[in-house]
C-alpha cells in the first residue's frame, strides 16, 4: 500500500510540474484569467475567436530578410468562420492598417490580396480560408515582386 501512495504522490508531482512548465497550459491559464476579468466588467463578454501568428524568417548571405507570417484563426462560436473574404482581423495582427501606404489590390492564385508598404518594408497579404491568412514581409528594393508572388502562390492549406 505504501508504494502505491508513493507512486500516486510522484505522479501528482510530475503532473503539477508539467502544468507549470507547459506553454499551452500557461496560455490556457492566461486566457482563463482574462476571461474572468472581463466577466467581472460585463458578463456579456464572450470569446469569439483566437488568433495565432507564426512568423517564418528567411535570410540570405547579405542579411536581407523575408518573413512569412501564417495567421491562424480559431472560431469559438459556430458560424463565425463562414466568411472567405480577406480576414483583416488576422492580417491586422501583423500590419497596422492605419500605417500602410500605397495599397494595391491583386490576386494570389484565385484569392483576393493586396500589396502595401509600411515602415520601409513591403507586405503581400491574402486569406486562403476562414482559418488561414498569410502575410509576406519583404524589402521591395531587394526582392522582386514576381518572386514574392511565386512564393505566395506556393502556399497551400494544410492537410486536414
Amino acid at each position: 500500500m505504501l508504494s502505491i501512495g508513493i507512486l500516486l504522490g510522484a505522479w501528482r508531482y510530475i503532473e503539477v510540474r508539467h502544468c507549470q512548465t507547459d506553454p499551452n497550459w500557461k496560455v490556457a491559464e492566461q486566457f482563463y484569467n482574462i476571461e474572468n476579468a472581463l466577466k467581472k466588467v460585463d458578463e456579456n463578454y464572450t470569446c469569439k475567436s483566437i488568433f495565432k501568428v507564426t512568423p517564418y524568417t528567411y535570410a540570405d548571405l547579405n542579411g536581407n530578410t523575408i518573413v512569412y507570417y501564417c495567421c491562424q484563426t480559431t472560431y469559438i462560436e459556430d458560424g463565425c468562420g463562414d466568411n472567405i473574404d480577406l480576414n483583416t482581423d488576422a492580417i491586422g495582427m501583423v500590419i497596422d492598417f492605419e500605417q500602410i501606404k500605397n495599397r494595391r489590390e491583386c490576386k494570389v492564385n484565385e484569392y483576393d490580396a493586396f500589396l502595401c508598404e509600411m515602415g520601409g518594408r513591403s507586405y503581400l497579404c491574402w486569406t486562403i480560408s476562414p482559418e488561414i491568412s498569410c502575410v509576406i514581409e519583404f524589402c521591395a528594393d531587394v526582392n522582386d515582386k514576381a518572386d514574392i508572388l511565386r512564393m505566395a502562390e506556393s502556399v497551400q492549406l494544410p492537410n486536414a
